[in-house]
C-alpha cells in the first residue's frame, strides 16, 4: 500500500483522516480496439459532475478490515475490467481514453463510531465520506474515484463519485451492484456484464469550442444553500397517496404523491420569502431505457437520462394537491407518447435534444419561474449491495449544494421514502415547519434506531 498525502478534514465532532490513496488498475489490459470511447450525445449534455453515495455497514466480527480493504481493491480491480471506461480519462467533451489509468481509491479513519452519525445524518458528514468534492477539479478528467472509510466501533463506509459524463444514478447503482457481487462471490453472472450501446442509438452531436454543447452546469452554492432529509414512512405515503389521488389520477404512485407535497410546500416558501408569485415549474429526471424503442437492456451504462416538465400557474386551484399530482402524471404521459418518439431514429433528434436543453438553460438563467429539479433512485435495489459482509444498513446521498434540487431514495423499510431538498436558508426555514408536509414527513429522524447497538 503507497502512503501519498495524508489529510484531515473535519465536521463537528466527526474527524475524518485519509491515511492513505492508492490507483486501482483493471486486472486485464482494455484491448486496443476498446481503447477509445466515444460519448453520446447525451452524455456530451450532462453535467461535468460527480455522482455520490455512501454505503453505509456495521461491523461484522467475522472479518478484519484489512482484510475487507483487500478484498475491495482485489474486487474493484476485477470489476473495472468490465467497467472498463471508468479506469480511463476524460478527453473534453469528445471521449474516453481508456488507457487502464485505473481509479483512486482512499483509506480513511473515522474518529467517533457510526452510530453517532446516523443519529442524526447530515449532507454536510456525507461530504467527508467521499473522496472527493462534487464539483471538484478532478471532474474534467477522472471517471471514478472511491473511499472506504473505517469507524471507530469497526463499522465502514464505501463513498463513490462517478462521473455524470458517463453514468446516470442508474449506472451508478449497477457498478456498485457489480462491485459487490465480485467481492462477495467472485463473479458478476447474478449481475450479468455491463454494456456500452448508448452511442448506437444517440450518436454524439458535432460540437466545437465555438459551438458547444448546451451544457446545463449546476450553480453550487454552498453558503446559501441548505439541505435536509425529510423521511417518509411506508403508511405516510398510504396516506398521502389517498389525499392526493382524484378523478384525473386514481392511484398517484409513491414518487408522484411525495413530489408534488414537497413542490407545493417548496413553491409556498419561496412565494411567501420573494413576495411573488411566479409561474413554478418541476422538471423531473426520466430515464430512458424502458422508454425508447427498441429499450436499452437492464444493464446498459450511460447518462439515459432526459426530464420532463410540469407548470403550475399562480391560484389556489394551481396549488391543491390533487391538482399538482395531476399536472406531474400529464407531463409524464406527453414526454412518453409526444417527446420520446422524436428522439429514436430521427435525424434531427440532435437538434430536438439540443433546443430541449436549451430552453430549460434559458427558462433557469431568465429569473422569471421558480425551478425546481427533481430526481428518483427509488426502486434501485440500492439496499441489496453486499460486498460479503453484509447488506448496507443505510445509503447516504451527499447532495449536490444547488438549490431547488430534490433527490428521492428508497428507505430501507420497505415501501418509505427519504428526500434530500435543498432550498435557500430563509425558504428552508419556511418549509421545513410546512403543517401539511409534517402530517406526512419526518425532519431527519435516526436512521435505524432498533440496530444503533451493533454500530
Amino acid at each position: 500500500m503507497t502512503l501519498s498525502r495524508f489529510f484531515v478534514r473535519r465536521f463537528h465532532q466527526m474527524r475524518v483522516d485519509v491515511v492513505s490513496r492508492d490507483i486501482i488498475k483493471p486486472s486485464s489490459p482494455t484491448p486496443n480496439h476498446l481503447k477509445k470511447f466515444k460519448l453520446s450525445l447525451l452524455e456530451q449534455l450532462g453535467p461535468t459532475i460527480f455522482g455520490p453515495m455512501v454505503f453505509f455497514y456495521s461491523a461484522n466480527n467475522s472479518i478484519k478490515p484489512t482484510e475487507q480493504l483487500q478484498m475491495l481493491k482485489k474486487s474493484l480491480s476485477e470489476t473495472l475490467t468490465h467497467f472498463y471506461p471508468l479506469a480511463g480519462r476524460l478527453k473534453g467533451n469528445i471521449s474516453i481514453d481508456c488507457n487502464d489509468s485505473g481509479a483512486d481509491f482512499l483509506e480513511a479513519r473515522v474518529n467517533s463510531p457510526l452510530s453517532s452519525l446516523l443519529l442524526e445524518p447530515s449532507s454536510d458528514s456525507l461530504q467527508q465520506l467521499i473522496p472527493t468534492s462534487v464539483d471538484s477539479i478532478e471532474t474534467r478528467t477522472r471517471l471514478l474515484l472511491a473511499q472506504a472509510s473505517f469507524f471507530e466501533c469497526g463499522s465502514m463506509s464505501i463513498g463513490v463519485c462517478i462521473s455524470h459524463k458517463l453514468a446516470d444514478a442508474t449506472s451508478i447503482g449497477l457498478f456498485m451492484k457489480s462491485w459487490a457481487a465480485i467481492s462477495s462471490r467472485g463473479s458478476i453472472k447474478t449481475i450479468g456484464a455491463p454494456v456500452f450501446d448508448t452511442v448506437k442509438i444517440f450518436p454524439p452531436g458535432n460540437f466545437s469550442e465555438t459551438s458547444p454543447a448546451p451544457v446545463v452546469e449546476p450553480e453550487i452554492m454552498m453558503n446559501q444553500t441548505l439541505s435536509k432529509r425529510f423521511i417518509f414512512d411506508s403508511s405516510s405515503i398510504q396516506a398521502l397517496q389517498a389525499k392526493a389521488s382524484s378523478f384525473e389520477v386514481n392511484q398517484p404512485t409513491r414518487v408522484e404523491a411525495v413530489s408534488a407535497l414537497i413542490w407545493k410546500s417548496a413553491m409556498k416558501a419561496t412565494r411567501t420569502v420573494s413576495g411573488t408569485s411566479k409561474p413554478s415549474i418541476l422538471a423531473n429526471s426520466a430515464s430512458l431505457r424502458s422508454r425508447v424503442s427498441p429499450p436499452f437492456t437492464k444493464n446498459s451504462i450511460g447518462n439515459l437520462v432526459s426530464y420532463f416538465a410540469a407548470k403550475a400557474e399562480e391560484g389556489i386551484n394551481q396549488t391543491k394537491l390533487q391538482t399538482m399530482v395531476s399536472k406531474i402524471r400529464k407531463a409524464k404521459q406527453r414526454f412518453r407518447d409526444i417527446h420520446i418518439p422524436k428522439l429514436v431514429g430521427n435525424p434531427n433528434a440532435t437538434e430536438i435534444i439540443c433546443s430541449y436543453q436549451k430552453e430549460a438553460g434559458d427558462m433557469i438563467a431568465s429569473g422569471d419561474f421558480d425551478f425546481y429539479i427533481f430526481s428518483s433512485a427509488c426502486r434501485f435495489g440500492l439496499y441489496e449491495t453486499d460486498f460479503g459482509w453484509g447488506k448496507p444498513v443505510w445509503v447516504g446521498f451527499p447532495s449536490v449544494r444547488q438549490k431547488n434540487i430534490v433527490t428521492l431514495l428508497d428507505t430501507k423499510e420497505a415501501g418509505g421514502i427519504e428526500a434530500w431538498v435543498n432550498l435557500n436558508e430563509q425558504e428552508m426555514n419556511l418549509f421545513e415547519q410546512d403543517r401539511e408536509l409534517l402530517q406526512f414527513a419526518s425532519l431527519n429522524p435516526s436512521v435505524i434506531q432498533p440496530f444503533l447497538h451493533v454500530l
